[in-house]
């Protein structure tokens, strides 16, 4: 026999998946490879992807199945490859993750993925190459087989999180300090500051229109490099809670003060009228504040959402219409451009508090940095 040559067979790993997985680790997501090659294929592959760290450790299903559940916990964390992987195995590792508080993602495409496909969290088959019986044990179906596709869709489910908090943050604040203002106002005698009717007015601008355009907010360029939420994390965080008491408490303070002070120099009977137009506006520049979870400047990004500056334009027009012309239905009396612009300006200070707030919070930062 005489020697020609031999042939050598690889799987090369897509261009595209050494940047997400690089993006996965600014993410704080841990990327652990269950797979069923041999050890020395899989900690190849797993080196080549950037997945193993010093103390990274590989090891083979056996070395998990002669493992107590305590040594498991310990281990663990520092396991990113698990080599000649057992249908029993996967799903103990996914049991023993989601056990130690973590939000867990399975990917598989062959039946032996089943059961930790059924286990975890979110399950994700693959479209293309997967079996039917793990698409019927996932929780979604990857129709282009890419983990790329993957960590695209973990960033839009973190965008749409933080949108729901901006709502969450702008509806608060508004009603805290719409509940308040009436409460103190019937406790003081100092007479009902809004009619039933502007108050319905209020409800509607706020849960309406304002509060949607929030939901379609533009996903942070950096979302993908904040470190993962606690599963039990609540979805108002303590920054949250402070900016809604800060910002409802100032509303507050704001409306009395027009209320018993004749601070923008209105008439007896343009004082209701004030009353209730600087309200609303506080509302309606808030929502500024309410785009900005973190400490940045809401000047950043202002012209992101186009529909949210349109339709602040739009109820703010609304809203003037509104008083000038249909007094008689929500008992408002015609402004002059003079107290309009008073009116504006008074309102907009909410917008300043909340840059003031920012600006320390980011020099605090630094320090603490």
């Amino acid at each position: 026999m005489i020697f020609d040559g031999f042939v050598s067979i690889a799987d090369p790993i897509r261009d595209d998946v050494y940047g997400a997985v690089e993006t996965c680790h600014k993410a704080g997501i841990d990327i652990k490879m269950l797979t069923g090659d041999n050890i020395v294929t899989a900690r190849a592959i797993a080196k080549d992807l950037g997945l193993l760290e010093e103390d990274s450790i590989v090891c083979e299903a056996v070395d998990i199945d002669a493992m107590s559940d305590e040594e498991l916990r310990k281990a663990l964390p520092k396991i990113k490859v698990i080599a000649r992987s057992k249908p029993l195995t996967k799903m103990r590792v996914v049991e023993t993750l989601i056990a130690l508080g973590n939000s867990v993602g399975v990917t598989g495409d062959g039946i032996n993925d089943a059961p930790a496909l059924k286990k975890s969290d979110v399950g994700i088959a693959m479209g293309i190459t997967g079996t039917e019986v793990s698409k019927e044990a996932a929780d979604m179906v990857l129709l282009d087989d890419s983990f790329t596709t993957i960590v695209k869709a973990v960033g839009w489910g973190r965008g749409v999180y933080e949108n729901f908090q901006k709502f969450i943050q702008f509806q608060l604040t508004v009603n805290v300090a719409a509940v308040i203002t009436v409460l103190l106002s019937e406790i003081f005698n100092f007479g009902s500051p809004f009619t039933p009717l502007q108050l319905l007015w209020i409800n509607i601008i706020m849960d309406g229109p304002l509060a949607i355009t929030l939901g379609i907010e533009a996903m942070r360029k950096n979302i993908m490099n904040d470190k993962p939420i606690k599963r039990d994390a609540s979805i108002i965080t303590k920054s949250m809670i402070t900016k809604i008491i800060i910002g409802g408490v100032y509303i507050v303070a704001m409306i009395f003060l027009l209320m018993n002070t004749n601070i923008l120099g209105g008439t007896e009977a343009e004082q209701p009228t004030l009353v209730f137009n600087a309200f609303v506006l506080f509302a309606l520049f808030n929502v500024f504040n309410s785009r900005r979870l973190d400490n940045e400047s809401v000047i950043k990004g202002f012209f992101s959402n186009k529909v949210l500056l349109e339709v602040f334009a739009g109820v703010f027009v609304i809203q003037v219409l509104a008083t000038q012309f249909l007094g008689s239905i929500f008992n408002t009396v015609p402004l002059s451009f003079t107290m309009w612009i008073k009116v504006i300006a008074y309102s907009f200070t909410i917008v300043v508090l909340g840059e003031v707030i920012r600006f320390v919070k980011r020099i605090l930062d630094k320090k603490k940095a």
